[in-house]
């Protein structure tokens, strides 16, 4: 009987009874900024960032387990697309499996959307540990003209970056748990910044006319695109530097003998008698960004024509 009895005491030092116990944890923080991208460009922003993992466990005789990192809807309420938010405003994006970005990183209550996984083999009792990296893409479609600038974020807490494990999983077997062993918080961000971009114009041509011909007119045109809710202004300086917008045109290929210059307006609106368009609050062309292409027309107008033949330009 005391043989028995030290033989049981002895397997229970040595044999101890199973520990389900798993933890794991996500090293550093795994925190995503897209920086300051342009919502006016219709190229897609990507970024990615690397998931260093490390899970223990107690001494236990499983042979093997799967190890899911979750990610679900997070604070902007959806994962297709997954949404950042200023305020009331919105910034569309996605998180990825995989370098195309193709494969949606989901969780495992999100229909349709899969977790990466690891398998683990637990049989070996001197393997306590195991450790990797898994490597999280990201991207914000172009294109998103209606973008209001402003600071964008997305918290996931450790309740939405979950990871979870399933013991003895069968070998084609790919779904995950729902026993939480670690999490993962992190914060998704992006800062949109107030921005236009211009077209290039073309040449104002006022061709070739009699010295007795006035009022001679010309016109050319661009587009200005500016982020939504935007103010903006566009002042056109002469070489001159008038702020009204009255240049003048030199010889261009005799300046050192014809000293003439032509002067010229510009104008925001069509006619001898136009508004002037120049480079000061009271001269200039205002408007609110929509992230839609807007066209501008400037007029030009020549007074007179009555100066030496030659070819002038400004």
């Amino acid at each position: 009987m005391w043989l028995r009895v030290l033989i049981l005491l002895v397997g229970l030092c040595f044999f101890p009874m199973k520990s389900f116990a798993v933890s794991c944890t996500v090293s550093p923080a795994t925190n995503i900024s897209f920086g300051t991208p342009n919502p006016l460009s219709t190229a897609d922003i990507l970024t990615s960032v690397q998931l260093n993992y490390r899970c223990v466990k107690g001494l236990d005789l499983l042979s093997s387990a799967l190890v899911c990192f979750n990610i679900a809807a997070g604070s902007g309420s959806t994962t297709d697309p997954r949404r950042m938010t200023s305020g009331a405003n919105t910034l569309n994006y996605q998180l990825y499996q995989d370098a195309g970005r193709t494969t949606i990183w989901g969780n495992l209550n999100t229909a349709n959307f899969s977790a990466p996984y690891i398998r683990w083999t637990l049989l070996n009792l001197e393997l306590l540990e195991t450790s990797g990296t898994l490597t999280l893409y990201a991207k914000i479609p172009g294109g998103q003209s209606s973008v209001i600038p402003g600071s964008y974020q997305e918290i996931f807490t450790t309740g939405t970056a979950t990871i979870t494990i399933k013991f003895n999983p069968s070998a084609s077997d790919t779904t995950c748990g729902t026993q939480i062993v670690g999490s993962f918080a992190f914060t998704v961000s992006a800062t949109v910044n107030k921005q236009c971009t211009v077209s290039v114009a073309t040449n104002v041509n006022l061709g070739s006319v009699p010295h007795t011909q006035t009022n001679i007119p010309g016109i050319t045109s661009f587009d200005t695109t500016c982020t939504k809710s935007t103010a903006y202004s566009i002042g056109l300086s002469p070489s001159n530097n008038s702020t009204t917008g009255s240049g003048v045109m030199k010889s261009k290929n005799n300046s050192a003998n014809n000293t003439d210059l032509v002067p010229y307006q510009l104008n925001s609106t069509a006619g001898v008698g136009g508004t002037p368009w120049g480079n000061l609050t009271a001269n200039t062309v205002a408007g609110v960004g929509t992230g839609l292409a807007v066209n501008r027309t400037v007029y030009v107008v020549a007074p007179s024509a009555n100066y030496r033949p030659d070819d002038y330009a400004d």
